[in-house]
């Protein structure tokens, strides 16, 4: 069942980045007007315009501009976040100021604009830190490995906090590993989007451990279709699961993309990383329940139409070279 949210204002913070443009997508298309904060330009972001997209340059640390655009909104959407798992604990001080205080200072922010709901993104890869034979719940331990995931469980706690205190409904939604066409392996964050850009330029592909490693994966426009409804929840859950309840080794990824691509991938092992799980999937049963979400693109789809966007993207560089 589509999703409508005609007569709907939603602020995007982050829209530019890989789920944030796909998510402003999703709301365009169910009848959203949609505003975002990013401190990229939209057409930087490779954004179209729209008569219904309101497109702010600028940081979601000014609190000035993130008040003034959340005002007259009914939902919120947080993908703003220069955290990554790898790097998060080397300043630990600083991944609390720079992720678990901005983003909470703009939920209150948001609150105090009026704000109906506000949706956090957080991470179903880190935040339990558990290895486990059965899909991860959202009831399971919650035990981060690194700072990143800590960062995330603290934010969704205090959200957890505000909505119990405030007016504003809050939700946090845990997603598995997004991945999709305008995915690119930026600061070692994206396992498929790496291993497609290797599949296309040749190199070595740095694996951690032996490839037995197990990760869920949910394609971008299943994300975005979960962010779209969840700016509608009316329900009592704080966190919710994203994911596709399936989980797949490092390795068969590895060969699913060299199907996709038609191309061989040279590996590179490495040590395992301390900061890893061995399993990682994530029970996605909740969402269908409360958001009637469940993912649509099967792995293979997914990972089809991405190799396609990397085929088109290599033969341009290709074309810029000659």
């Amino acid at each position: 069942m589509s999703v409508n949210l005609s007569g709907s204002c939603v602020l995007v913070m982050g829209g530019g980045g890989f789920i944030g443009r796909r998510t402003v997508e999703s709301l365009l298309q169910a009848g959203a007007r949609v505003r975002v904060i990013d401190i990229a330009s939209r057409q930087a972001a490779g954004v179209p315009e729209s008569r219904d997209l309101d497109w702010i340059v600028g940081s979601v640390s000014d609190e000035a501009l993130v008040a003034s655009s959340a005002y007259m909104c009914d939902a919120a959407i947080f993908l703003a976040s220069n955290s990554l798992p790898a790097s998060a604990n080397s300043d630990l001080a600083g991944e609390i100021d720079a992720h678990v205080r901005t983003a909470v200072r703009v939920a209150e922010l948001c609150d105090e604009s009026r704000v109906r709901n506000f949706v956090f993104s957080s991470s179903g890869g880190t935040v339990y830190g558990l290895d486990s034979r059965e899909p991860l719940r959202e009831t399971d331990p919650t035990r981060p490995k690194n700072a990143y995931g800590v960062s995330k469980l603290a934010v969704e706690n205090y959200l957890r906090v505000l909505s119990s205190l405030r007016n504003m409904r809050c939700l946090s939604l845990r997603i598995s590993n997004p991945f999709g066409a305008g995915q690119v392996a930026w600061r070692g964050q994206g396992f498929i989007a790496a291993a497609m850009e290797h599949a296309f330029t040749g190199e070595p592909l740095t694996i951690w451990g032996d490839g037995s490693t197990v990760r869920d994966f949910v394609h971008v426009s299943d994300v975005a279709d979960a962010m779209a409804r969840a700016t509608l929840y009316a329900g009592d859950q704080a966190v919710i699961n994203i994911g596709s309840g399936r989980g797949h080794t490092l390795l068969e990824i590895v060969s699913k993309v060299e199907a996709a691509t038609g191309k061989t991938i040279d590996l590179k092992p490495e040590p395992d990383r301390p900061i890893d799980v061995l399993v990682n999937v994530l029970d996605a049963s909740l969402a269908a329940r409360e958001l009637d979400w469940r993912p649509v693109k099967t792995i293979e789809e997914g990972l089809a139409a991405t190799a396609l966007w990397w085929r088109e993207r290599d033969e341009a560089s290709a074309g810029r070279v000659r």
